[in-house]
């Protein structure tokens, strides 16, 4: 099996080993209780000699009495080690996923081969809280627990957190990844909270499979079989569902072209809740170093043009209704990033219309009289994104929406236009805040 979270799940093991962790009865069963994606556990020092994060685990709990699955065996991986007293370091285990088979008993039967066999009885022989399998020995275990197709999903997840998250605004995949953690703060929720339940596409490159989720609903397949195919036709490559009190969040990615190759990354936000829709378009900042200063200019290009004249389509044929209140009915956003900055950080973010005055503006024309946006020129004159985030919440902006029909539409034109999209979708009952009671 060729496939690159696999690959990256055998390079670390044949650098580090696989380290099985097991846990008493008392002990696993308080993990057990929480059903959290990650961990922190405090162990001998001898336990961990040779251990060096990032390291491939494989956890191990004991029966848990009136469990309804008692046996389990989750794939993770230790994420940072640390000593807290004199004879115990702790250590961090991320991406704790569900695998089969669910015990010891079931991984010696899976694992058959000699010498293979014989060298896992002899390890698993111990009764050590820890032990470690050599390079050899665990990239074997871990080519034999991916010949079970459903282990598939959870692997990936695992394999594709270990590879190097974007960190910074340089490419596709770090602004897909902004997208999909400004949609859970619209939500109410940070990239840290757990997805109820996660799927993804074989083969195709996303963002969500770097979410935190719960311990066992994450999949991979084809995406004629995931919820939504219809929704993104067959450039699909994601979907999680998050909820929170009474409501619910969708996320779905998708895109033609792989990320590498994408000409840029929209957000759509759907709030069927509150019936409004908005889109976010990013675009990057370059730096603009003169002497002693340098400010961030964003130069727009006749692509932006033609985008816009679409946005205006839209928009006209989706105005609100009567009784609709919004102070701006405006479906289309700009995001202004500086490229190379942290992910999650502040922007620039502005609806079309007002983009459209700065054409007018002279301190937005650059020496050769092109138009160009910059801090230094709007001098304050934008939303940050905290107050952008709490009028979508409100529904005091976007268009007026009573269907995913219009998210479809939206989605067909971005990914014509060869951009990568995410489309969120909130729904249940409209939350009612704390300032309301």
């Amino acid at each position: 099996m060729r496939v690159p979270w696999l690959q990256s799940l055998k390079t670390l093991v044949e650098e580090k080993g696989l380290v099985i962790i097991r846990f008493a009865e008392g002990e696993w069963q308080r993990l057990y209780e929480r059903s959290a994606p990650e961990f922190t556990v405090a162990r001998s020092h001898h336990l961990l000699d040779g251990v060096s994060p990032p390291a491939l685990c494989l956890i191990v709990g004991t029966d848990v009495p009136d469990a309804v699955e008692p046996k389990s065996l989750y794939l993770g991986f230790i994420s940072s080690r640390s000593a807290v007293t004199t004879l115990e370091s702790r250590i961090k285990v991320r991406r704790c996923l569900r695998i089969q088979p669910d015990s010891e008993a079931g991984l010696l039967a899976l694992v058959s081969e000699s010498p293979h066999a014989r060298n896992l009885a002899n390890t698993l022989r111990s009764d050590l809280s820890i032990v470690r399998l050599s390079p050899k020995l665990g990239s074997h275990v871990i080519e034999r627990l991916a010949s079970i197709a459903e282990n598939h999903g959870a692997m990936r997840a695992v394999g594709e957190s270990l590879s190097s998250s974007p960190k910074r605004y340089s490419n596709a995949a770090a602004l897909q990844e902004d997208a999909v953690r400004t949609a859970l703060r619209a939500f109410g929720l940070s990239a840290d909270d757990q997805a109820k339940s996660l799927e993804l596409v074989e083969g195709r490159e996303t963002a969500l499979g770097r979410i935190s989720i719960i311990e066992d609903s994450v999949i991979e397949h084809d995406a004629r079989h995931v919820p939504g195919y219809d929704l993104v036709e067959n450039h699909l490559t994601g979907r999680a569902v998050f909820t929170k009190d009474d409501q619910r969040l969708e996320v779905f990615t998708a895109n033609r072209r792989d990320l590498e190759h994408v000409f840029g990354v929209d957000l759509i936000y759907l709030n069927a809740s509150r019936q409004n829709i908005i889109m976010l378009q990013y675009k990057m900042l370059d730096p603009l170093r003169q002497v002693g200063d340098t400010d961030w200019i964003y130069r727009p290009d006749a692509q932006l043009d033609e985008e816009i004249r679409r946005m205006r389509t839209f928009a006209v044929g989706h105005p609100p209704k009567p009784h609709e209140y919004r102070l701006n009915p405006e479906v289309f956003y700009l995001k202004l990033v500086k490229r190379e900055a942290q992910i999650g950080g502040g922007g620039i973010i502005m609806p079309i219309d007002h983009f459209e005055q700065l054409r007018k503006d002279p301190a937005c024309k650059g020496p050769k009289g092109g138009l160009r946006i910059s801090y230094k020129s709007l001098a304050g004159r934008y939303l940050r994104q905290s107050a952008f985030l709490d009028l979508v919440r409100s529904g005091y902006i976007g268009a007026h929406a009573e269907t995913t029909q219009h998210l479809k539409t939206l989605v067909e034109a971005v990914l014509a236009n060869d951009r990568a999209v995410v489309a969120a979708i909130q729904s249940g009952a409209p939350p009612i805040d704390d300032d309301d009671e």
